[in-house]
């Protein structure tokens, strides 16, 4: 029996300090905060950008915790040179300053969450976008296979 979904529910991205991490997500990414509450010893918040629910958790499993690098979440900015000089002003540490995409036609930068959490930040120069039919590759060493 095949399961029917309608969508992705939430990403979930536990996090050291539920409270920094709310204006981390509201004051320089621009979510808008849904809810928060408390079960047992844990806290957690709702964040919404664009329709994509992002579930900040307490926890200890970050990657500031546990020495990881990873990126766990990409969003999307009108244009990166005034996105990464208004996140490197308010204090957002960038990691990765803006190249030129592979699999997209843009721009693409990494910035990283006061968990340690990576998030990719993208620019997409038009017609690309996440649902353009005609993209093709602009580099060599990338293919198209569907």
């Amino acid at each position: 029996m095949a399961t029917t979904t309608t969508g992705i529910s939430h990403v979930y991205l536990p996090s050291k300090d539920v409270w920094e991490s709310i204006a981390f997500y509201t004051e320089q990414l621009g979510f808008n905060l849904l809810r928060c509450y408390r079960m047992a010893d844990r806290e957690s918040a709702y964040v919404e950008l664009g329709g994509v629910l992002v579930e900040l958790t307490s926890s200890g499993t970050t990657p500031a915790a546990d020495g990881r690098f990873e990126l766990r979440l990409g969003v999307g900015v009108p244009d990166m040179a005034t996105a990464i000089a208004e996140l490197k002003a308010a204090g957002v540490t960038v990691l990765r300053e803006p190249w030129e995409a592979r699999t997209f036609w843009g721009l693409q930068a990494q910035i990283q969450d006061p968990s340690g959490w990576v998030i990719s930040l993208r620019e997409w120069h038009a017609p690309d976008g996440p649902k353009f039919p005609n993209w093709t590759p602009r580099h060599d060493d990338v293919e198209r296979i569907a």
